[in-house]
């Protein structure tokens, strides 16, 4: 299994390849609306005492929040 910074490193590429991939879903967000929804999901998923699976509970969920509002 990878180290938790190797685990965080992929998420983190996960969303940039999805911003790649679907810009449309990123286009008009502002840096601050990243990081403010960044901050809340691994906060989030810290306080269920358990390790944060970087993939689902943070970028997947990151990924929803933009798909979400893709198409709302």
């Amino acid at each position: 299994m990878a180290s938790p910074e190797r685990r965080l490193v992929n998420s983190l590429w996960d969303l940039r390849d999805d911003a790649y991939d679907h810009p449309e879903r990123w286009n008009g967000v502002t840096a601050e609306a990243v990081f403010q929804r960044l901050a809340e999901v691994v906060e989030e998923a810290g306080e269920r005492g358990e390790p944060i699976d970087w993939s689902r509970d943070v970028a997947a969920r990151m990924i929803a929040w933009r798909t979400a509002d893709d198409q709302g």
